[in-house]
């Protein structure tokens, strides 16, 4: 008897953290989080960006590198002051799929992404990302995110 109160009890508290989730709200929540991470990089917002990811938030970037783990490794990959800044005039995402299941949420979708660093301008006409988010406080933040696509189409000019 004790066992299956216990079974009970485990189940309907699986079924409250579901509860939380109301689908439609949740998924324009996360299409919303995907476009204000390429937004903030557009205005150049180190700390706009940074504030979209939780603390233990890891970074799978493209080509096989290492995965980066925490705040402090994901700003200075992306934002190391004793590297010029990177300027992104175009980010253009749109998301697939997005799902929703309780507390997690996923999104997964196609990219356009132009930046300038150090002289260079980089077209990446097209590409793939997925991005597992968690709410926090009320609040979507990304959790995991990872993406690919293929420098062989990578188009670069000089813009000196």
């Amino acid at each position: 008897m004790k066992s299956i109160s216990i079974a009970f009890a485990y189940i309907a508290w699986s079924l409250s953290l579901v509860a939380f989730a109301n689908e439609p709200e949740d998924i324009e929540a996360l299409r919303a989080l995907d476009q204000a991470y390429a937004t903030e990089w557009v205005r150049g917002d180190a700390d706009g960006v940074m504030a979209l990811f939780t603390e233990d938030a890891t970074l799978v970037p493209h080509h096989g590198d290492p995965p980066l783990m925490g705040h402090e490794a994901i700003r200075e990959f992306w934002f190391d002051p004793d590297y010029p800044p990177t300027i992104v005039p175009e980010w253009r995402r749109e998301a697939a799929e997005i799902f929703v299941s309780g507390d997690m949420g996923i999104v997964r979708g196609r990219a356009r992404l132009v930046w300038e660093y150090d002289g260079t301008r980089t077209t990446i006409p097209e590409g793939n990302y997925v991005m597992v988010a968690v709410r926090q406080e009320q609040a979507w933040r990304i959790r995991l995110l990872t993406w690919n696509d293929d420098p062989r189409k990578w188009i670069q000019v000089s813009i000196d």
